[in-house]
């Protein structure tokens, strides 16, 4: 082999054992571990179409048998954006809904995919009326 192959050879199979597949996945893919909400919501003021201070706030996201809640919306300090995932990981189709105090239930129903690993995220915009 002549000196330029010789350095070539183990750059190659570098690149081959980082491009190539999976040793310990027989697809050959390998997944992160995190789980992905299928459903993120950025909640609004209908009429100034900016966050507010909601009370009472959550989301429901239901699919036949399948329900997810959750009260904890993340309150971004810096733009006071009011954000909430739900149906961690759960494909199919979502009935939404989102309640604050003084304002109607807002509802959506969305189709949520995945692809090999992890579910495929659907960003909604819940503009909550009075």
């Amino acid at each position: 082999m002549s000196r330029p192959l010789r350095f070539l050879a183990p750059a190659a199979l570098a690149l081959m054992l980082a491009c190539g597949r999976s040793a310990t996945d027989p697809g050959g893919i390998v997944c992160t571990t995190e789980a992905r909400a299928a459903i993120n919501l950025a909640i609004v003021d209908s009429l100034t179409g900016a966050a507010a201070a909601f009370t009472g706030l959550w989301g429901r996201a239901v699919d036949g048998a399948y329900r997810d809640s959750s009260a904890f919306a993340f309150v971004n300090p810096q733009t006071g954006a009011v954000t909430l995932g739900l149906a961690y990981e759960h494909a199919g189709t979502l009935a939404v809904t989102v309640h604050a105090n003084g304002y109607r239930d807002w509802q959506k129903s969305v189709v949520v995919t995945k692809d090999v690993c992890h579910v495929i995220g659907v960003q909604l915009t819940a503009r909550l009326a009075k």
